[in-house]
């Protein structure tokens, strides 16, 4: 069962990884795309004592659509460090 339970988590994993990459690739023809997922998804939560260790499915969507952002910073990153005319090709 074990092997069950590692099999699910890396399917689920990979879906999260295709998705988070779908929407930041939509995000970058439709810029207000991640701002509508955002003013749903992000608020702030407060936990009560006893919640401690307590995750909502809200709270999840929350990181999902941080993650997403991260990717599209990593690739502006990455552009602007770019130097025109510079070769894509190693050794080019």
């Amino acid at each position: 069962m074990e092997v069950e339970n590692t099999d699910l988590e890396r399917r689920v994993l990979a879906h999260e990884r295709i998705l988070q990459i779908l929407i930041a690739h939509m995000a970058e023809s439709e810029p207000k795309f991640l701002d509508r997922l955002r003013a749903l998804f992000t608020r702030h939560h407060t936990l009560g004592a006893d919640e401690h260790d307590y995750v909502s499915t809200n709270q999840y969507a929350e990181q999902f659509i941080r993650q997403v952002e991260v990717l599209q910073d990593d690739k502006a990153l990455k552009s602007s460090q770019r130097v025109p005319g510079e070769s894509q090709t190693a050794g080019g």
